[in-house]
């Protein structure tokens, strides 16, 4: 698809230089938005490959590190949400603090999106949550937090 819009747009661009128009200003208005359009697109596939990167990594250190995993218990201390256009949540991040004290930090991304929730449905400062971690993995390692959907926990 790329590949089509950046033909498209050198294509585009070539039309513009060769036809006659009102001016160069004219020309170079138009160069500009279709050689952006066409860099924002091979950006954002960039993006897309470097985020499976990223998870694919971190599937693979969790499956390595896994067998070690203890279970802790904490409770949530902070939270942080982003909206999508329509209200319904695009992220979020919660902040658990476990019995020793120690603050862990966990994200939720969608994978598509039609794995959406709602604000109510991230847990509130206070809930229960458990947290799966490996005592002597790195600080950047991944982990797990388990918590309940406070939408359908009484």
């Amino acid at each position: 698809m790329n590949l089509i819009a950046g033909a498209g747009a050198v294509w585009a661009v070539a039309q513009l230089w060769t036809e006659p128009t009102p001016g160069w200003w004219f020309n170079l208005i138009f160069t500009v938005m279709l050689v952006g359009l066409a860099i924002a697109l091979w950006a954002v596939l960039a993006a897309c490959i470097r985020q499976a990167k990223l998870e694919r990594g971190l599937e693979a250190q969790w499956r390595e590190i896994r067998p070690g995993a203890i279970a802790a218990a904490g409770r949530v201390t902070g939270r942080h949400w982003v909206l999508a256009e329509d209200g319904s949540l695009s992220s979020f991040a919660l902040i658990v603090r476990l019995g020793d004290g120690r603050a862990l930090e966990g994200r939720w991304n969608p994978q598509s999106s039609r794995d959406y929730l709602l604000q109510t449905q991230v847990p509130g400062v206070g809930a229960e949550a458990r947290v799966w971690y490996v005592p002597d993995a790195a600080a950047e390692a991944p982990l797990v937090i388990e918590v309940a959907d406070a939408s359908v926990v009484g």
